[in-house]
């Protein structure tokens, strides 16, 4: 056929995995590869999507792949085959959540550690973790939890104590960000470990303006609007009491109402963050 054994390995693989699909489903794998009808890749296209769907497989790339190599065997043995569309028919979003993004390099060929770092900022004003949090979490499984729970559970590696956070567009994205950046690091030499990482982290941090709560108080602001609708104080400007007022507006309820708002989701993002609402007012008013 052409092919080189890796491919001709990968498309086995693949059409044993829509063998095995057809089984489950129809009860028996195809008579022949003849046989296969295009209403049943379609299905197959579809139950793929779904597992993405569901967070069994954390990147679309691996949809289209098998959905890919379904065409390309049947095209090989009909050449009229009409290819079968990942998007259109299938409903598969072009979209993967693990970025394929060539990393800058350095003088030495290497990614550059500091663009590296910036996965750091993202998953802490997405989801609201420490630097230390960060770099515990194990990305693909918080992917598929997120993706299938609407939760993301962090652990404290001080005392071990855990928390869950909502899974945000952003923190798909950022923990998207994050496999790519951790796919990378395992390039860099071994002694630019966890010293190395944190300094570049800080540097990078400190470039954008940003200090060691400042990411995690972009966590805490946006989440703030989010619950009540309004900016913080330390957005809009305004004092608690015009604060309270305009809450009050906006909620269209009455001042003490607008205030157990105000105190209720200040006490849910402390939980989020894991911090006491005394450092979450450091956060939100200043």
């Amino acid at each position: 056929m052409g092919d080189d054994s890796k491919t001709q390995k990968r498309l086995i693989g693949q059409w044993r995995a829509f063998c095995a699909w057809l089984m489950v489903n129809h009860g028996e794998p195809p008579e022949a590869i003849t046989k296969v009808t295009r209403e049943q890749v379609i299905l197959y296209g579809q139950y793929l999507k779904s597992e993405f769907d569901n967070g069994r497989l954390a990147n679309t790339n691996t949809v289209a792949s098998y959905l890919s190599g379904m065409n390309t065997l049947m095209k090989r043995v009909n050449p009229d085959w009409e290819k079968v569309s990942a998007v259109k028919e299938c409903g598969l979003e072009t979209i993967s959540h693990i970025s394929n993004k060539e990393p800058e390099l350095d003088k030495n060929g290497l990614p550059e550690i500091e663009s590296l770092a910036g996965y750091l900022l993202e998953l802490q004003m997405s989801l609201g973790v420490t630097v230390r949090e960060a770099l515990i979490l194990d990305l693909k499984a918080v992917l598929i939890e997120g993706r299938t729970t609407g939760l993301i559970t962090v652990t404290n590696p001080q005392n071990g104590t855990r928390r869950t956070v909502p899974t945000r567009p952003t923190a798909i994205k950022a923990i998207g960000h994050g496999i790519a950046a951790r796919r990378l690091q395992k390039r860099l030499p071994k002694k630019w470990a966890f010293d190395d990482f944190i300094a570049a982290h800080n540097k990078l941090a400190a470039r954008k303006g940003y200090s060691t709560n400042t990411a995690r108080s972009v966590y805490a602001r946006n989440r703030y609007q989010e619950l009540t609708g309004v900016e913080p104080p330390n957005i809009s400007g305004l004092s608690q009491a015009d604060h309270w007022q305009q809450l009050s507006q906006h909620s269209n309820k009455t001042l003490s109402e607008a205030k157990g708002l105000d105190k209720n989701a200040r006490h849910r993002i402390a939980a989020e963050l894991g911090v006491f609402t005394e450092f979450l007012k450091e956060l939100l008013d200043q």
